[in-house]
């Protein structure tokens, strides 16, 4: 009897795991002739290859760099996602005092791992928000504030060599892009 249940237990274990790991057999057409087969997605990349030790340092720097600042760049976005949706529905007024305390809340969680941030982190950092977006920063800027502000803050930018008004564009920054790709952020354009 426990001989039996343990036999059924893994025959249903196996079951289960098999559809995940295992192409599948489309059992629909009974033809002698063709067999159709699932198969799991694979993703296949060369090695990379460097011009000199530069190259590669550089590579790997920008690649540290994007580790660091990508959960304030998926929080970045999950909050404008959560602002535009929220306040879409609200009159000028009640969305002008709906951003300004989602900006409190910014200030006091945000503030101080921002300010830490060199000057090149925070170019990262602008890029990766409008590949995510796909609007610049000064745009969104202007939307949640208005023009003044925008304008005030991409001056302090350019000062630091930082544009906002920029655009991403993968063939432009193609070692971010594939650094994005190779960490499970494919993005379509």
């Amino acid at each position: 009897m426990k001989f039996t249940l343990t036999f059924c237990f893994i025959f249903i274990a196996f079951n289960a795991f098999s559809q995940q790991i295992f192409p599948t057999v489309n059992n629909q057409k009974q033809s002698t002739d063709t067999l159709q087969l699932q198969l799991n997605e694979a993703v296949v990349v060369s090695t990379r290859l460097f011009t000199d030790d530069t190259a590669r340092y550089r590579y790997n720097q920008m690649k540290h760099y994007v580790k660091m600042i990508l959960p304030l760049v998926d929080t970045a976005v999950n909050m404008f996602h959560d602002i535009d949706e929220k306040s879409k529905d609200m009159n000028r007024k009640q969305r002008k005092v709906y951003i300004r305390s989602r900006e409190s809340d910014i200030r006091i969680n945000f503030e101080d791992r921002l300010k830490n941030l060199n000057i090149t982190q925070g170019r990262l950092l602008v890029k990766l928000i409008n590949r995510q977006l796909d609007r610049n920063c000064y745009t969104i800027v202007k939307e949640l504030k208005n023009p003044i502000t925008a304008a005030y803050y991409q001056s302090v930018a350019r000062l630091n060599g930082i544009n906002l008004n920029e655009d991403y564009l993968p063939e432009e920054n193609h070692d971010l892009e594939m650094i994005m790709r190779n960490l499970g952020y494919e993005k379509e354009y």
